[in-house]
């Protein structure tokens, strides 16, 4: 009843129209779904099913269209340095980056593994990559992987759903990890240890608001700080990675 009275309908309407015995126009299946909010991909299928062409484009992220948007997200990516930032894309596919993580990812796995894995995940599970060196990884790995996995059913997107699949097979353990909660942070922090060095960050993500199109809905600019003082000193000071 609640969402026939927010798109202007009445609820046999509407009940008709989820059943399938009554066919929808264009624009009542654009109200119904901006009053779901639903993303702007779900929005589209949801025109496809109904007949009609979708509303909503997919630019390329390396097109001319996007220049402001990529010029936004440098200077932001330049702004949080020294600390590391990277921009992903709902596959998170590694689009663009700062000194910062590009130093991070070097002194960690070397140059080399920075150049072979584009994605996040693939990044973070490969054996060659950031999993060796990543503290309490079994709680880690848990977390990345529920997370992945939730994002997958709620937005339905077939790229994450496979990428799921793909790092799922580089998982090590079976067992179900118990997160002990951290009552000295509000939040939880990801730890990095190589050799006498540990470094501990936690991550904020900022997405782009009013956004038009598919692409520019689903970048994410994710920002590590420091999670204490013995990070922000080495990251700061002369020898830091």
């Amino acid at each position: 009843m609640d969402l026939a009275l927010e798109v202007g309908i009445s609820t046999k309407h509407l009940s008709f129209v989820e059943t399938g015995r009554s066919m929808p126009s264009r624009s009542l299946v654009l109200k119904i779904a901006h009053s779901l909010k639903l993303p702007l991909r779900h929005r589209n299928s949801f025109l496809k099913a109904a007949g009609y062409a979708s509303e909503y484009s997919e630019e390329p992220f390396n097109s001319d269209k996007m220049e402001v948007v990529r010029q936004a997200l440098q200077r932001m990516l330049e702004k949080h340095e020294p600390y590391p930032a990277f921009v992903v894309n709902a596959a998170y596919n590694i689009l663009m980056i700062n000194s910062g993580y590009e130093h991070m990812i070097k002194f960690l796995v070397g140059e080399h593994v920075l150049k072979k894995y584009n994605n996040v995940y693939h990044l973070t599970f490969a054996e060659d990559g950031l999993r060796p060196y990543i503290k309490d990884w079994q709680r880690i790995q848990q977390f990345m992987l529920n997370r992945l996995l939730d994002e997958a059913a709620s937005t339905q997107n077939s790229k994450l759903f496979l990428l799921y699949e793909e790092v799922s097979r580089l998982r090590t353990g079976e067992d179900p990890i118990d997160f002990q909660i951290d009552d000295n942070l509000p939040i939880m922090n990801l730890t990095f240890e190589k050799d006498t060095i540990t470094a501990s960050f936690f991550t904020t993500i900022t997405t782009l608001g009013t956004p038009l199109d598919l692409t520019t809905q689903e970048l994410r600019l994710e920002s590590l700080f420091p999670a204490d003082a013995a990070t922000k000193a080495l990251i700061f000071s002369e020898g830091s990675p």
